[in-house]
């Protein structure tokens, strides 16, 4: 038997969890970080400061299974290029090299967005190594990516992107303008259930991309006027980001036969799911999500891949 800790420290979340290689994930713990009512997010030292209390904190509650550790795997920065660069993943970063020296063990650096895409393949181990796509959508990145593998890493090229702020961003602006916490994911969504005519938001068309800076502009100048309710708003948000998703992705020449990995805070959202199965189904796509707990920011990806990793690596090397 091996364990396997995984340490996620992002914008949002401080995170840790272990996997074990008979039993699969035995602990998962995470707390999101607190955000004053009103605000629409945390400095990055603000971010750090936060996960430097909060670490000691989750260690301590998954102390009991914290033994036999043969790896660990953090998030290390938020995606695997030479500029993506952010100092909350350094708290999580440092905890994983004093663990790895302390322990003995070897440290494997992973990107946030691995991390995710990692998170989603618990389900469907055997895609490892296997050319996929990936669709992260969350409160600070909205990109369609192809990924192959180099070796056991993963080397993503990008597919679609957005022009100005993502799906995330403005759930959670036209959240906050609700009076809802931040980050207002869930709380859009319960909000949006019970609409009953919900707001019809238009929605720009950009080829090979996402805009929905428009979007909110409308939306924040329709919560002003004070003429809808906040249900129909919080639906209508959902069905534009809906209708976007549709336009751009039922256009994009996908390679049919392909597995879709679909994650992030946004794509916890039961709606939205609904329409990227149905984007899949059309395009040829075996779309799979990451349990809805484990679409938003948490640790299972790395301590997952860590497994993955030392696997193959004793493999070849007996």
């Amino acid at each position: 038997m091996a364990r396997f800790i995984g340490i996620d420290t992002s914008c949002y979340t401080t995170s840790v969890a272990v996997y074990d290689s008979q039993q699969g994930l035995v602990a998962e713990e995470r707390t999101v970080l607190k955000v004053k009512q009103g605000h629409r997010g945390l400095s990055q030292s603000e971010m750090v400061y936060q996960h430097v209390r909060n670490l000691p904190e989750l260690f301590h509650k998954i102390g009991n299974e914290i033994h036999s550790i043969s790896g660990i795997g953090v998030s290390a920065f938020p995606r695997r290029r030479a500029d993506s660069y952010m100092p909350a993943f350094l708290v999580g970063k440092g905890a994983g090299e004093m663990l790895s020296q302390t322990l003995h063990v070897p440290l494997y650096l992973f990107s946030h967005q691995e991390n995710h895409a990692m998170a989603a393949m618990r389900n469907r181990p055997e895609i490892w190594n296997i050319p996929f796509y990936m669709m992260h959508l969350s409160g600070g990145t909205q990109d369609v990516l192809s990924v192959t593998w180099e070796a056991e890493n993963m080397h993503f090229k990008n597919v679609m992107t957005s022009m100005d702020i993502t799906a995330g961003q403005l759930i959670d602006r036209v959240g906050v303008a609700l009076g809802l916490p931040f980050p207002a994911g869930k709380h859009v969504e319960v909000l949006a259930k019970g609409a009953d005519n919900p707001c019809q938001f238009p929605v720009a068309r950009v080829k090979n991309a996402f805009s929905f800076s428009g979007v909110e502009t409308t939306v924040q100048k329709c919560i002003r006027e004070g003429n809808q309710s906040s249900e129909n708003v919080a639906a209508g948000v959902l069905q534009a980001i809906g209708r976007a998703l549709k336009k751009e992705l039922l256009s994009y020449p996908f390679e049919s036969g392909r597995t879709m990995i679909a994650v992030g805070g946004v794509m916890s959202n039961t709606y939205l799911r609904h329409i990227v199965m149905e984007i899949g189904r059309k395009k040829g796509l075996t779309v799979l999500f990451a349990d809805p707990v484990y679409s938003s920011d948490n640790a299972s990806g790395n301590a997952f891949g860590v497994f993955m990793r030392y696997s193959h690596e004793k493999g070849n090397s007996q």
